[in-house]
């Protein structure tokens, strides 16, 4: 939030202010719910398919964590958002031709590396555009906005991928495998040039007059109120993304080894669409209702739900009972992440929002390091020495409930502003 409001109008359309996310959202679906599990399925042994998967996230995050962070800070110091939104994005469209022609595994990793580099240059900025410009009444409404875009991108992501990322296997040629990914960047690169357009004419960015200050804080740190319960819902918010990145990631090698899919990755894009469309129930009434009711309490009833989900998923004796917990899952989904970033957004000071939401997306980025790392080795160990490989992610997707415990038990420190309303009343903290 800018001390100069002529150059940073208050309250810009949210649609528009959230346009860019669907594109972002559509790119992190494909090739995360199916492209990357192509890759590995291409050029991994089924035997090491944990740790390759361990291997091609985990790095990919580290670079994602770093390239946000000292991008959103350079756009705080340059007090700029927009140019970073730019050129991160079309560095990733070349990344993304780069991904879908790799002729090895170690190609593979380094194009994903810079894909995560680029698109995070661009993402580090741009997430900083909503406490910067949204009043913090409003920040659960725009919050609510901004998911619905989000979850629809999911959606058009795992449409995408459905339809152009094919299962390698001994009836599909190379190249068709190839061609498909080639197609599917391309269609990535429309959606993330037309986000990118109408963010740069929806915005109409100006640098900040000469009096404004200059340096990445107003206040000095020491001096932010809320600092203790951002910690604590940082810590919240990695631990319940640590139970859903246990989840996406290995999705499909669950369903091919516990509940014995043949199609598994076009099944498994399938039920993450499931979920996603799901999503969209929980999304736009929470964010609403955060504006108006404690954003605490809807967090809890919807880490209550994924716990639900996750333990239906352990459980699941089919692919039907594996639809079914796709509800709640997707449900929770949609309302955690509609409202925990609008209570994000509530604690955080003037002028620090891009570095600060780098360091709050290290809840999402980071996780993306260690579930990998941990289910990775965790199914690969278990299903040597037990010689079930199904039983190894089943115990997987029950670790994923013990994460939102943790992460309801971290929510607990978070104590919630009570923002003032237009009549004018004093802060209290809940």
């Amino acid at each position: 939030m800018t001390a100069d409001t002529k150059a940073n109008p208050r309250n810009p359309n949210p649609a528009a202010l959230s346009f860019y996310w669907f594109a972002l959202e559509a790119h992190w679906a494909a090739l995360l719910g199916a492209a990357l599990q192509g890759q590995i399925a291409r050029f991994a042994d089924p035997s090491f398919v944990g740790r390759a998967s361990a291997i091609l996230l985990g790095l990919g995050a580290l670079f994602a964590i770093a390239s946000q962070y000292v991008a959103g800070r350079a756009s705080d110091r340059a007090r700029r958002r927009l140019p970073f939104v730019v050129a991160g994005t079309l560095c990733d469209i070349a990344a993304l031709f780069a991904f879908a022609l790799a002729p090895s595994f170690i190609a593979v990793i380094a194009a994903f590396a810079a894909v995560q580099i680029s698109l995070n240059t661009a993402n580090g900025p741009y997430q900083a555009l909503i406490p910067d410009r949204v009043d913090p009444s409003r920040h659960g409404r725009a919050s609510a906005v901004m998911g619905l875009f989000r979850l629809g991108g999911n959606a058009a992501g795992f449409v995408l991928a459905r339809i152009f990322v094919h299962q390698p296997g001994p009836g599909l040629s190379i190249a068709d495998f190839q061609h498909g990914l080639v197609l599917l960047a391309v269609a990535i690169s429309v959606l993330l040039l037309a986000g990118m357009l109408t963010t740069v004419f929806s915005i109409a960015e100006q640098p900040l007059s000469a009096e404004a200050p200059t340096g990445t804080a107003a206040v000095p740190p020491e001096f932010w109120t809320h600092k203790k319960s951002f910690v604590a819902l940082l810590v919240s918010r990695s631990l319940v993304s640590l139970g859903l990145y246990s989840i996406v990631p290995f999705f499909a090698f669950f369903l091919k080894n516990a509940l014995h899919v043949a199609a598994y990755i076009p099944t498994s894009v399938d039920l993450l669409l499931t979920m996603t469309l799901c999503s969209l129930v929980g999304t736009l009434p929470a964010g609403i209702a955060s504006d108006r009711f404690s954003k605490k309490g809807l967090m809890f009833g919807a880490i209550a739900g994924l716990g639900v989900g996750a333990v239906g998923l352990a459980l699941a004796p089919g692919l039907q009972v594996a639809v079914a917990v796709a509800i709640p899952i997707g449900i929770g989904w949609g309302a955690y992440y509609s409202v925990d970033w609008a209570l994000a957004c509530n604690l955080l000071p003037a002028d620090r929002a891009g570095a600060l939401m780098a360091i709050w997306n290290i809840g999402a980025a980071g996780p993306q390091v260690l579930a990998p790392l941990i289910g990775g080795v965790f199914v690969d160990l278990m299903g040597a020495s037990s010689g079930d490989l199904g039983l190894a992610y089943r115990w997987l997707f029950a670790l994923v409930a013990v994460y939102l415990a943790l992460g309801a038990v971290a929510l607990a420190f978070v104590r919630e502003p009570v923002r003032t309303p237009p009549e004018g009343m004093a802060v209290k903290p809940r």
